[in-house]
């Protein structure tokens, strides 16, 4: 009996030795058979930042960061000048020329684009393979914007305090710069030819201020053929009246809703309505006959069509 008691206990020693040895086995396999945990099969960091053996979830200095910047989108607000190729446009912004990268979508509806159009942008910047230091912009959305001067929430831009501007003056053109006025509710940019007066919402040559356009923002729900009416009622005053169109207006008028003009003995005065990014402008332009009349008339143009609504 003695000896039957010391084989059992023999066999119960034996029985818990081989229980552990399973029991290391399994938990070594359940770790990958690696050397400790948070390593992969081959003894290399797991991929999980907080594992031992990946720099406690230190990033590694050396690695290759991709710059957020790159992919950022931006928003902006310009003037459309113009296609520079059929994968390339040039938009004015802050008063900058810029060229922008767009592709056949958007190149598409740029075309039909007049030059001197507010647009709404958003574009990235990518930087140019074998140059880091340069970024090439790239156009991801492009529209008519819905006010010049204003957000299509109605809040204020900022608007630059000069202006390039392209005229054409006897048959040639030329780029000058023109500073930015504020009326009531608008502004413009004139060139330094001329004045303003607030007050009374005129625009005069310096020169003679007998040339001048008076300017008034017109209210909603303004009705063309009644200011059509009404106008030439008084434009007969002057002489003749008549309501020009397509060739016959100064190429940089022809967007006008109406144009109408009065030619008299001493003095021409031409009353021009024009929607700009949904708000009605009229303008009263008078030139006397004399020699500053060429020159007027292409100035002043240029200058009312930058008029913009600031509320």
């Amino acid at each position: 009996m003695q000896n039957m008691s010391l084989k059992n206990d023999k066999w119960k020693r034996t029985a818990g030795w081989l229980s552990m040895i399973l029991l290391a086995i399994s938990l070594t396999a359940c770790t990958g058979n690696g050397s400790e945990p948070g390593l992969n099969a081959g003894g290399e960091a797991n991929g999980n930042p907080s594992a031992p053996g990946n720099n406690g979830g230190e990033t590694d200095p050396s690695s290759d960061t991709p710059d957020k910047d790159a992919s950022e989108t931006k928003q902006g607000n310009g003037t459309f000048v113009g296609l520079i190729d059929n994968h390339s446009a040039e938009i004015e912004l802050e008063g900058t020329p810029t060229a922008f990268q767009l592709d056949e979508t958007l190149s598409a509806m740029a075309q039909n684009l007049e030059q001197g159009t507010s647009v709404s942008i958003e574009y990235v910047e990518r930087a140019v393979e074998g140059d880091a230091t340069l970024k090439q912009l790239v156009l991801t959305k492009l529209e008519v914007a819905p006010a010049k001067g204003t957000t299509s929430s109605g809040s204020s831009v900022e608007l630059p305090a000069e202006k390039s501007l392209e005229v054409e003056l006897e048959g040639t053109k030329e780029t000058r710069t023109a500073t930015l006025a504020k009326g009531d509710g608008y502004a413009f940019y004139m060139f330094d030819i001329f004045s303003f007066d607030a007050k009374t919402n005129k625009l005069m040559m310096n020169y003679d201020s007998a040339y001048h356009v008076v300017i008034t923002k017109l209210p909603s729900g303004y009705d063309v053929e009644e200011l059509a009416k009404t106008t030439k009622n008084e434009l007969s005053k002057i002489g003749k009246v008549e309501q020009m169109s397509g060739d016959q207006v100064y190429v940089t008028m022809r967007d006008a809703e109406l144009f109408l003009i009065a030619r008299g003995d001493d003095v021409t005065q031409e009353y021009i309505v024009k929607n700009i990014d949904g708000q009605g402008f009229a303008f009263l332009v008078n030139m006397p006959h004399g020699e500053a009349s060429e020159g007027f008339g292409p100035l002043a143009f240029a200058s009312i069509n930058t008029t913009v609504a600031t509320d």
